[in-house]
């Protein structure tokens, strides 16, 4: 039987549809795409992004989303299970969910892998490489979507985006004034992409992936949750004009991906640089 690479690259080209056009159409890189046709998972940032891009990929090329996500768990499956990655508030757990096995044995090799997985997020978020913070192309080699950009409010000389500080990180220009109380909140990815999921308030949440030398806005009255954030050492918040030591929120701080983070209007302040 055909893989689910397999069957989605021929409903592809029996559709005449490029990669390149998938991914104008999904923001999904080329080279993910790639990894998709070719079964290889791996490549892919893990848990539930790998099932919406393969959902997303099937939308694209007209083959059954529910089949296809149920054939990429099925591909998992075969191959001894894939490894489920849990994070609460910054800290990280990484469960190894197998069919067999003793249980003790497979705490013991999660135990190993976190110490493996804390160390190379040390060794790769402290090198000490400039950035100019101001790229515009992102690295998934993908077209960043259109961000509405707000008006600001009339000033005598209005000044273009903020300068770039020493580490890479643009200077949020000032926002339109937010109503009293309420926040306004830029994220922004100077450095490499970013993949979030947010809910503003009661708001319905939404999931993306914040290209490098994207930014994007939020408008919240009371809170704003990450409900899942990926390279988060990458990401930067500003809430009404003013940088914010985001990493700070975090139990963690070295932590490279966490799990409902809330900001609320009471505790923003304390955070601001």
């Amino acid at each position: 039987m055909a893989t689910l690479g397999q069957q989605l690259k021929q409903s592809r080209e029996e559709k005449n549809i490029s990669l390149q056009e998938i991914a104008e159409s999904t923001h999904i890189s080329v080279r993910f795409l790639q990894a998709i046709e070719n079964d290889a998972y791996d490549v892919l940032p893990g848990g539930v992004f790998n099932r919406a891009f393969v959902r997303k990929f099937a939308r694209q090329v007209g083959f059954d989303e529910e089949q296809a996500v149920n054939l990429y768990q099925e591909q998992w499956q075969e191959q001894g299970g894939e490894p489920e990655r849990g994070y609460q508030l910054g800290i990280e757990e990484f469960e190894t969910r197998q069919t067999t096995g003793n249980g003790l044995l497979l705490s013991v090799v999660a135990l190993i892998v976190l110490g493996a997985f804390a160390y190379a997020a040390y060794l790769y978020f402290n090198p000490s490489v400039p950035d100019s913070g101001g790229g515009a192309v992102a690295r998934l080699g993908v077209s960043p979507s259109p961000t509405p950009t707000p008006t600001p409010a009339a000033s005598p000389s209005p000044s273009p985006g903020g300068s770039p500080t020493p580490d890479g990180s643009p200077t949020p220009s000032p926002s339109p004034e937010s109503p009293a109380g309420a926040m306004r909140v830029q994220l922004t990815a100077p450095i490499e992409d970013v993949w979030l999921k947010v809910k503003a308030d009661n708001k319905e949440a939404e999931q993306m992936t914040l290209q490098r030398g994207q930014s994007r806005e939020f408008d919240a009255s009371e809170k704003i949750v990450f409900l899942s954030i990926g390279r988060v050492q990458s990401l930067r918040v500003a809430i009404n004009g003013r940088n914010m030591d985001f990493v700070r929120l975090l139990p963690n701080p070295k932590a490279n991906i966490a799990n409902n983070v809330v900001i609320t209007k009471d505790n923003y302040q304390q955070y601001l640089d």
